[in-house]
């Protein structure tokens, strides 16, 4: 295999990588029916928590992600960088658990899961999300999400099998718990649900549940907002669906492996994505 990875051999490692995320899933059921300690992270940002789980997720993808391409770079928000990002090889792009606190404080509504992202000659290409309790909120629904980017004909997959457009029926907007902008600057008539984490909105969008995502930051004209290993892997499944992350520019955002964080963003079809932008951002 070469370390360019062509199309073909992005789709022949789909679904080995899809095994991999679902083994991460059950591995995350699995510890929190047994209970998993809860620390602090050693950070600048006071109160941050990592877990158990968190840890044992990305030690299997490690050993795992860099055995499925050999040669491959790593980049985690849980373990250190392998590989310069200079380099232009593959590199992984993972966060284990996206939604820790969720997951310590209200393990059963399920809003964590697993961001993965592959860049190939540092531009994003391929991405997997894995949600252990599904969109039921239930160990028996899990699901993996994927998708790739490149691919003319590349319908996201669940589970291993292609989205159809019969599958989807978007409502509302979906935002955090606690962006309150948001919430007064969508029009009453559209529903607005709070969830828990990037990698349950990116998901409900990259699958036609939701409308849009609308992060948090975008109206205060913020330069950063999530870390890249936050937006990574659910992006890579919105732009396999056709969809794509938005600034305040109305412009696509730049992803790329040198980047440590995204600008604030609405991810959603280009049309509803940047109306919404042009709507609220208006002088």
């Amino acid at each position: 295999m070469s370390l360019g990875l062509s199309d073909t051999e992005l789709v022949s490692i789909l679904p080995d990588l899809e095994e991999l995320v679902s083994e991460s899933n059950q591995l995350i059921v699995n510890l929190l029916r047994r209970g998993a300690y809860v620390s602090h992270k050693d950070s600048d940002l006071p109160g941050e928590l990592v877990t158990e789980i968190d840890k044992a997720v990305d030690l299997h993808l490690n050993k795992s992600l860099l055995k499925l391409i050999p040669g491959s770079g790593w980049r985690s928000e849980e373990s250190n960088s392998s590989l310069s990002t200079a380099t232009g090889l593959p590199t992984w792009v993972v966060d284990p658990i996206d939604g820790t606190s969720n997951l310590v404080h209200n393990p059963g509504a399920g809003e964590y899961g697993t961001s993965i992202a592959l860049f190939i000659n540092h531009h994003l290409s391929l991405g997997v999300i894995g949600l252990p309790l599904g969109f039921s909120r239930n160990p028996s629904d899990s699901t993996v999400l994927s998708g790739i980017i490149s691919l003319d004909e590349s319908p996201v997959r669940v589970n291993g099998e292609p989205l159809t457009s019969g599958d989807t029926n978007p409502v509302g907007v979906v935002i955090s718990w606690n962006d309150r902008w948001v919430r007064q600057v969508v029009p009453k008539e559209t529903p607005v649900y709070a969830v828990g984490s990037v990698v349950m909105r990116m998901a409900l969008v990259a699958t036609g549940q939701s409308e849009m995502y609308v992060s948090s930051g975008l109206a205060q004209g913020f330069r950063s907002h999530y870390a890249l290993h936050d937006v990574a892997g659910g992006a890579a499944i919105v732009r396999a669906a056709n969809k794509d992350l938005y600034d305040s520019d109305c412009e696509p955002v730049e992803l790329k492996l040198e980047h440590s964080n995204v600008r604030p963003f609405v991810a959603g079809s280009e049309h509803q994505a940047t109306q919404f932008i042009k709507n609220v951002l208006v002088d």
